[in-house]
Order: structure tokens, then C-alpha cells, then sequence
């Protein structure tokens, strides 16, 4: 079971696994294709220390730094 957010809805929904459809391995990140529950689309989720670390890196950038 994977738990995901919809792209489309901003729902989360739990999604069995036999809703992926595909998982593509690539030199920083894997990628999965999974068939959406909430709006029948199938949306791509990347997994991997590369693109946590730029996700944090967006967030830190996002914060004020107090002055």
C-alpha cells in the first residue's frame, strides 16, 4: 500500500499496489507510475536521497531568514 496525494484533488489517498503500473529506475531517483483512485489519472512519484535533498533544499529556500 503506498499513500500519495493527488495532484489534481489535493487528496490523499491509500493506493493498493497493484495500482502501479510501471517503475522506472534512473541514476538519481526511481520513478513510479500509479493509477490514481481520486481522479483515474496516472500521475509520476520520484523516490531517492537526490530528490529529498533538492525538496529540502527548495523549502530552505523558501524560508525568511530573520534579519
Amino acid at each position: 500500500m503506498l499513500l500519495i496525494t493527488c495532484p489534481a484533488t489535493r487528496a490523499d489517498e491509500l493506493v493498493a499496489d497493484r495500482r502501479i503500473r510501471s517503475v522506472t529506475n534512473h541514476a538519481t531517483h526511481i520513478a513510479l507510475h500509479v493509477e490514481c483512485p481520486s481522479c483515474g489519472r496516472v500521475h509520476v512519484y520520484r523516490t531517492g536521497r537526490m530528490v529529498a535533498a533538492a525538496a529540502a533544499h527548495a523549502r530552505e529556500a523558501r524560508v525568511p531568514v530573520p534579519a
